[in-house]
Formats: C-alpha cells, structure tokens, sequence
C-alpha cells in the first residue's frame, strides 16, 4: 500500500492550483451566480480525480467513493466530511487581491483559503491518497458540500431531506486536535420605525445644533466583527470649515481610530475598527461600536440634532452594549468550562431619520438551552422598544469524548503531531457539525496559529494545506479500515 504522505505531496502543485481556482470564483453566501459556479467547478474536480460526483439542486453537492467492498458488520457504513463553498464579504484593507489566489512566501492568500476552500481542498485529495494507496476499506466516503454556512442556513436543511446522512462525519472548518463542543447561536436583528412628533409638539428643529444626524451605516455581515461604519451628517447652522474644526478636535482626543471627510454638503464621520470573526469579536474592534460612542459622548452632543428615538436608541446602545463583548450590563453574562463566555457582536447597523435595523450575532456556553436564551435575548433587548426578529438560531453542540470515532480522531491528531497530551475542546464557532446528528469539527487551524478567517489577507500556509490533507487521509484510513487489515 502506498503512503499517503507520498501520494498527497505527488499532488501538491494540482492542490494549489485548484485551490487558486477555487478562490478565484467569487462566491459570496447568498449570491447564486458565484455559488453555483464554484459548485460546479469542484463537482468536475472531483470527477476528475476519480469520484462519483453529484450536484443536488444547487443545494449543494455530494463527491463519494468506496462501500460495500467487505461482508463486514459495517460494510454498510458511510463515513462523512462537511465542507462549505460560500464565503463571506471581502470587506476592506486588503495587500493581495482577495479572489486571485496569490502565492507568496509560502502562503496562498484570497477569501475562503482557509475559511474554508482551503481545507475543502484538503480533503478531497485526501480521499483521493486513499483511494490510491488500495487501502481495504470497511465503509463509504462521502464528501458533502454546503452552500450557506456563512449566513443563514436555507440551503442546507434541504440538502439534508435529499440525501442520507452519514454514520459520522467530521468538518475541517475550525481547530485541532479536535470540536466537541460548539456555542449556541442566536442571530436578532431589532428594527424600528421612527415616529416624528407633531410640529406642535416637537422643539423648533435645530435649534440647538448646527449638525442634523442623516444616517448611519456599517457592516455588512452578522458573523464578523465591522471594521467601517460611517455617519452622514447635513450642516445646518454656520459654515462648514467651523464644524469640521469642531470634529477634527474630537477625532484628535478619540481613542478610536476616526476619519472626517466631505460628500457634497454633507460631512462624514468613519469609523475604522478591525475585522475578527464573531465567535472570537474581543480580538477585533468593532466600528459600530466606536462610533455610536463617538456620537453619545457630550461634546459631539452639543453639537448635534437628534430626534427624540434616534437618541434614545443611541444613548440604550452605549449604556448597554458599548465594547462589552460579554453581555454584563443586559444581564446575559454567562459562561462554561469548555466553550466560554456569551458574546455579542454588533453586526450591521442602518439607522436614518425615519427607520433603524442592527443585527447582531449573540453566542452562548454550550451549557446553556436554547430556548433558555431566547427567552433572556428578548427580555433584555426590551428596553430598545424595538421589533426583535430572530433571523437564524442553533442549539449548542455537546458530543461525548469517549465516543469512538472522537477518540479515533484524537489518536490520529497525537500520532501526526506527536502531542500525546492533546485534548478535546470547545468553541465560540459554529459549524455544520450542528446541522448533523453525529459530526464535529475536525481542524484545520492548529494550536497556537493565528486566527486569519473572515480577515482581511486571509490565507493558508501551503505546508499547512498538505499536513491537513496527510491527517485527513489517515483520518478516513482510521475510520473506515476493516479491522486486522494491514497500516
């Protein structure tokens, strides 16, 4: 039998430039074009390579091989890796391009390189070792590929009704050695109609203030941590060379990162934070945030006209929310053992003079029910006096770690990297393991490495692709060999 390390690196240079490919199809979660067309693109690559390959839909695909091949008690077994297609928005400040796949220094840069292209990748050449090498198999393999894992899961559960599910499955979409458990997830929006008062009832307008609030607007995606939000403001009162000196003074003490520019009349404030994914937002600084507290603090007050539930929904959101990632001052803090502290992360925000919308991307301990939380989310979001829309929402994911194909997946993670001490663990993430009753998340990301999903410049080491396909080759080798059959 052939090894597989022998066998993946024969097919390191077709790995990366499939993964370039790959990266190259711009395909955003909830654009169809894009996903389709990079369906399609790794349906043929899997047929390429050998496998039975299967577009369900446009729901997603199938790519198998193998089953039946023994008169085992397992022969009928089907073995499962879970991987996505979708990415997120690119967002801002960007080196490389984010969807040409450029190599440099050992890195392969572009969005979904490792988030989760990359690893996708990863896996289907790992099938591919396996097959070559004529190792004697017990069980089927089938890689499934979801669509929308990065937004709100329409596609997926209708994939599900379609297909069989497989005895186990595991999702290279999150860290080694190896996912057991996984947060709760919660995504709410509130929206809200402004209710101008009567003229008779109401002060003159801008009598106070020359600055009149237009319109806010940042982020573009729940599960990632903004790092541009801006806010339009109309001159009203003075020349506006006196309101720009008057903001630029603020800007200046601000210890956030903030920008003044012109748009006609009008004067702009930008907020810059820094990109992180959502179930990790206290690595990140949240855009959104920095500016509601920008506009609540005094001196920009005295300077600007608000109605009366622009205000009231600016000054709730700075008293209890602000840079709090955890939920304190709304009375959601909580936390467990294996996966953490509950976060909160402000997604996006669109909020004008007649209409508001803030989505935010709330995780909670795995210790925690469901049901549990939505009843806590919506009785501490009541004080906004806004409409709650929850828009998508997921139970935690608890699998035992004395299941055996947990302990298979560990001994194979101790074996490659040597660390005999490696251990389960929890996460903030969420992954389609939750769509399946019998998956967890299986890497690619290794201890100590940093974080690069959902990042500007995001991108996979080219010898971090090969180690993932080497360790899911002798994943699938662990989980589907027949018992007594040669290594």
């Amino acid at each position: 039998m052939k090894e597989f390390k022998e066998i993946i690196r024969s097919y390191q240079e077709e790995m990366l430039k499939s993964l370039q490919e790959c990266i190259k199809i711009k395909s955003l979660s909830g654009e169809e074009k894009g996903l389709r067309q990079v369906l399609q693109y790794f349906l043929e690559l899997g047929q390429s390579l050998g496998f039975q390959a299967k577009n369900i839909d446009n729901l997603g695909g199938v790519i198998e091989f193998g089953g039946n091949q023994s008169n085992g008690p397992d022969s009928g077994k089907t073995i499962g890796i879970i991987v996505h297609l979708d990415v997120v928005p690119e967002g801002s400040g960007w080196k490389h391009d984010p969807f040409a796949g450029q190599i440099e220094d050992g890195k392969i840069y572009g969005r979904g390189a490792i988030d989760d292209k990359g690893p996708a990748i990863s896996a289907l050449y790992a099938m591919k070792a396996v097959k070559e090498s004529g190792l004697d198999m017990q069980a089927k393999i089938q890689m499934i590929i979801g669509l929308d894992e990065e937004t709100i899961w329409d596609k997926t559960p209708k994939l599900l009704e379609k297909i069989t599910e497989p005895d186990f499955s595991f999702v290279p979409d999150s860290m080694f050695p190896i996912v057991i458990a996984e947060k709760g997830l919660v995504w709410l929006e509130l929206k809200k109609n402004f209710k101008p008062k009567p003229a008779s009832e109401s002060p003159p307008q801008h009598a106070y203030s020359g600055l009149e609030l237009k319109k806010i607007a940042g982020g573009d995606s729940l599960n990632i941590v903004p790092d541009y939000c801006e806010a339009t403001l109309e001159v009203k009162k003075r020349e506006k060379a006196h309101w720009q000196q008057k903001i630029k003074e603020l800007i200046t003490k601000s210890q956030f990162q903030m920008d003044l520019a012109e748009h006609g009349p009008d004067l702009t404030i930008i907020s810059h934070g820094k990109p992180a994914h959502a179930f990790a937002c206290y690595e990140g600084r949240n855009a959104i945030s920095q500016m509601i507290l920008f506009l609540t603090q005094a001196e920009m007050q005295n300077m600007l006209y608000l109605n009366e539930e622009q205000q009231q929904f600016l000054n709730l959101f700075a008293e209890n929310i602000g840079l709090d990632h955890y939920g304190k001052a709304l009375g959601l803090a909580c936390e467990d053992a294996l996966t953490g502290r509950l976060t909160i992360n402000p997604g996006y925000i669109k909020l004008d003079k007649q209409t508001l919308s803030l989505g935010l991307d709330i995780r909670f301990p795995a210790g925690e029910q469901l049901d549990s939380m939505k009843e806590k989310i919506s009785s501490a979001f009541q004080c906004f006096q806004a409409e709650q829309i929850i828009l998508d929402s997921l139970e935690s994911l608890n699998f035992p770690e004395d299941n055996e194909h947990i302990q298979k997946l560990l001994k194979v993670y101790r074996d490659y990297t040597g660390d005999q001490k490696a251990k389960p663990i929890g996460m903030g993430g969420t992954t389609f393991a939750k769509a399946f009753k019998r998956a967890v998340a299986f890497g690619p990301t290794f201890p100590g490495k940093p974080k690069v999903e959902h990042q500007a410049d995001e991108y996979i080491e080219l010898e971090h692709l090969m180690q993932c396909a080497e360790i899911y080759a002798l994943a699938l080798k662990e989980l589907t060999q027949v018992p007594g059959s040669p290594a």
